[in-house]
C-alpha cells in the first residue's frame, strides 16, 4: 500500500470520466474496494488523507 498509489488513483478519478463513473457507481464498499485494487490501485483510507494533503499542498490550496 502506499500514498504514491492513492495519489495516482486522485489523479486518474479526476481525469478519466468512465473509470470515476465506474467507482461512483458501486454501491457495495467491499466491492467498491475490490474495484480500485483491479485497477492497480492499493492504498489504505490512511493513505488516502495523506494522498489528499500532498495534491492540497501541490496545488495550494488550503481546507477548510
Amino acid at each position: 500500500m502506499s500514498v504514491e498509489s492513492a495519489i495516482a488513483y486522485i489523479k486518474r478519478m479526476r481525469s478519466d470520466e468512465p473509470f470515476r463513473r465506474a467507482v461512483n457507481d458501486t454501491e457495495d464498499e467491499a466491492a467498491n474496494w475490490a474495484f480500485v485494487r483491479s485497477a492497480g490501485y492499493d492504498f489504505s483510507p490512511a493513505e488516502f488523507k495523506q494522498a489528499v494533503e500532498a495534491i492540497y499542498q501541490e496545488h495550494g490550496i488550503t481546507p477548510l
